[in-house]
């Protein structure tokens, strides 16, 4: 499925739209011809493609290139500002769909173009600011927080099962022996495959079920036991080591 945004008959380079959404909206599979930057303002919203998966937190944003699938899900009151950039802006921007940091400035910009009047855009103001915000995006940071799909069928099985219940605890030698394997064989398949260690995965879904469920207003200690931690200080620390807030404070800038 295709979904178009009318660059038609405009010079622009790019286009900012707001949009909000209640919690559970899904936005089914489709893609653009052109790049899209999927920013979150506040809730939280999925991200996924065909290879991977992402959870995109306050002052985060996906970067989707054209003719890229992909399905977005909300959690929480989100607030989106989607920014669509025309192919004949697309240069030197990422090849793949990754995860960026949005800087203050690139916020300002991308919240400002957001509300621009039919006379401000007249005046040529927008079509500069854009070119400001496409060299933001080049030298954005890349997140390295996101959970990869496999294309091993047997451990597709098993990532899939870890990020529908990341509560689950069962061990690797466990996992192995359910999909008829030795733990080494799933050891190195995981990092073949999906580049990570059955730990570092399972952290990163239960990571990205709790930025689901502490948008949605649970408390912090009911959201560390929904997701397999049994110690609420475990959760914090590695909370803070991917997100640089502790989960209590990571929706207070949004």
């Amino acid at each position: 499925m295709k979904k178009s945004i009318p660059f038609s008959g405009s010079p622009r380079t790019a286009i900012v739209i707001p949009q909000s959404y209640p919690d559970d909206w899904v936005i089914n599979w489709h893609h653009h011809d052109f790049a899209q930057l999927v920013y979150a303002c506040s809730g939280v919203m999925t991200v996924e493609t065909a290879d991977n998966h992402w959870v995109v937190p306050p002052q985060r944003a996906v970067w989707i290139p054209p003719y890229i699938d992909h399905r977005v899900t909300m959690y929480g009151q989100a607030e989106m500002r989607n920014l669509y950039v025309s192919v004949d802006g697309y240069q030197q921007l990422p090849e793949k769909s990754c995860v960026l940091n949005v800087s203050p400035l690139l916020r300002e910009l991308i919240l400002h173009l957001a509300v621009l009047t039919k006379e401000t855009e007249k005046s040529g103001e927008a079509e500069r600011l854009f070119l400001v915000i496409l060299d933001q995006l080049k030298r954005a940071n890349e997140m390295t927080f996101y959970l990869p799909m496999p294309t091993d069928v047997r451990l597709k099985h098993v990532c899939e099962s870890i990020l529908e219940h990341p509560d689950d605890n069962r061990t690797l030698a466990e996992w192995a022996a359910y999909i008829n394997i030795s733990s080494r064989s799933l050891s190195r398949l995981l990092r073949k495959d999906i580049g990570l260690s059955f730990v570092e995965y399972r952290q990163q879904a239960r990571l990205f079920l709790a930025l689901k469920l502490l948008a949605k207003g649970l408390p912090v200690s009911t959201v560390a036991m929904e997701v397999g931690f049994s110690s609420l200080s475990a959760f914090n620390h590695l909370f803070k080591k991917n997100f640089g807030q502790t989960p209590g404070h990571i929706f207070d800038a949004s």
